[in-house]
């Protein structure tokens, strides 16, 4: 067989492309490696239990010397303005040369813990108000806007209903805790009661919660996107 140059190009020419191709295909294979692994580091982030995300932000406050007797007056301190902030602990700075700010933070909390923790739980305090309020209001219209749409009262009551019945009934004398209510009659019998009791005057520091608290006064409600039961706030 005689030889002939410009098929051996052509061959050539075939195998540099298929080693072309491979090696794209290898690149390519690395870049949705990369791609699967930072999506499943943020489906894990996202879907990770709620106490697995406390414990890891927790850890290093507790390692820095706080307990959770400082939890509201550490609260106030970060809520303040960086300007506000700075002038809180500058006095523990100066004093605490190549310290690091959390050490700092941490000697000015527990140096002023009654008076920071008071005026912590005021504004969780505040905060959760606002938040229930908010919450009363959005029912409120969407009930106005759809007066029609009672499916949701025919539901079970829901846990945070009960679990907001179960707090005005430890408020109020003489009030016997009901059973077996629907979503409909759980709002009705709060509504009546005046809960949620918490927000019905100032209550003393030490009966102040956190803002999560506002969530357990929630009150069955109707998700206007996809029609899932959702849970509003009781007024």
């Amino acid at each position: 067989m005689l030889f002939d140059r410009n098929e051996e190009r052509r061959r050539r020419a075939l195998l540099e492309r298929q080693e072309a191709t491979a090696r794209q295909k290898e690149k390519l294979e690395v870049l949705r490696r990369k791609e699967r692994a930072a999506k499943a580091q943020l489906l894990g982030s996202t879907t990770r239990h709620e106490n697995w995300h406390a414990h890891r932000l927790v850890y290093q406050d507790r390692q820095a010397g706080y307990v959770g007797e400082m939890a509201e007056a550490r609260y106030w301190v970060r809520s303040l303005t960086p300007d506000l902030y700075r002038e809180a602990i500058a006095p523990y700075a100066d004093a605490m040369h190549g310290a690091s700010i959390i050490a700092v933070e941490v000697a000015a909390v527990r140096a002023n813990l009654n008076d920071w923790a008071r005026r912590g739980q005021d504004v969780l305090y505040e905060q959760a108000r606002a938040a229930y309020e908010e919450e009363c209001r959005s029912f409120a219209a969407w009930q106005a806007a759809h007066p029609d749409e009672t499916d949701w009262r025919d539901a079970p009551a829901t846990r945070k209903q009960w679990m907001l019945i179960r707090r005005t009934v430890d408020r109020l004398e003489g009030v016997a805790m009901p059973v077996r209510l629907k979503a409909g009659e759980a709002h009705d019998w709060l509504e009546r009661h005046d809960a949620n009791l918490r927000f019905r005057g100032k209550p003393a520091p030490s009966n102040l919660a956190d803002p999560g608290d506002a969530d357990a006064s929630r009150q069955a409600s109707v998700d206007k996107t996809d029609g899932d039961q959702t849970e509003g706030d009781e007024a």
